[in-house]
């Protein structure tokens, strides 16, 4: 386990395994434990060396409760200086949800730091996001912001109870940076052409059935950026919802190890 500044920010992360550096960066709400508590470091630390961040505002980060803190540029930035921490020149990435988002800007950002990307789960936004998405996002700030034990009470109203161990794992986040970073989102689209000129190998993934909310189909704005990028390339994965998706490791492991075998070569070369 260890520490690094980012421009002020505390970035925690740490590293487990042997071989080529992958790096795994969580979804929004969670910390390197979720790639623990699903298997995903016991079935890759053999392959590979694996450095699991905590995403600012998150875990084990530091927590800055500002918007402006959870920039795309911003949240790159703590990428890199993991990196650099670590003297690794480049990585392979592997994200989920808020963590493919952070890795769509590592690929147009600095795509130089990678050999390839694994996004799993979320899109590219677009430059400018629809008027039922703002809406709910900016409503999600509010209740996160009111503490976290109302955002929870706000998603069992609309979805039913949540598992206990989920409900726990939410409740322990700080309302405040939460809410900062689902602010921050707003301002994370970019532009087609920007997607265009991604030619980082990319290997992107979403459920079927991965429906953030009217306006907001996260499958088929998966599959739209993988189109976009044309280094890209898109696996569905039938009848899975967003947690569904992440949580079956078994049929998508197979998938992404075939993937980073088949640009390891021409990457370590």
């Amino acid at each position: 386990m260890a520490d690094v500044d980012s421009a002020g920010v505390r970035i925690h992360y740490e590293v487990e395994g042997e071989g080529p550096p992958l790096l795994l960066m969580h979804g929004m709400g969670g910390s390197v434990d979720n790639w623990r508590r699903t298997g995903y470091v016991e079935a890759l630390r053999g392959q590979y060396r694996l450095i699991l961040i905590d995403s600012r505002g998150f875990g084990s980060s530091g927590k800055p409760h500002d918007p402006a803190a959870y920039s795309r540029e911003r949240k790159v930035a703590d990428v890199c200086a993991v990196l650099d921490d670590l003297d690794v020149d480049r990585a392979y990435y592997w994200g989920y949800s808020m963590g493919a988002s952070n890795g769509w800007a590592m690929g147009m950002l600095r795509p130089d730091r990678l050999f390839a990307l694994v996004l799993g789960g979320y899109p590219v936004l677009q430059l400018h996001p629809g008027e039922e998405t703002r809406v709910r996002w900016e409503s999600r700030a509010k209740l996160m912001k009111l503490g976290m034990d109302a955002y929870v009470a706000g998603m069992e109203m609309e979805q039913g109870p949540l598992p206990k161990d989920l409900r726990a794992r939410l409740l322990a986040n700080d309302g405040d940076a939460y809410a900062a970073q689902q602010l921050a989102n707003l301002e994370w689209g970019v532009a087609d052409e920007d997607v265009r000129a991604m030619t980082v190998p990319t290997f992107v993934y979403s459920g079927t059935e991965d429906h953030a909310h009217p306006g907001f189909n996260s499958h088929e704005l998966c599959k739209r950026s993988a189109a976009l990028a044309p280094a890209a390339s898109f696996l569905p994965v039938p009848g899975h919802t967003h947690t569904q998706t992440f949580q079956d490791r078994e049929f998508i492991q197979p998938h992404v190890l075939k993937f980073l075998a088949e640009v390891e070569t021409p990457a370590h070369a």
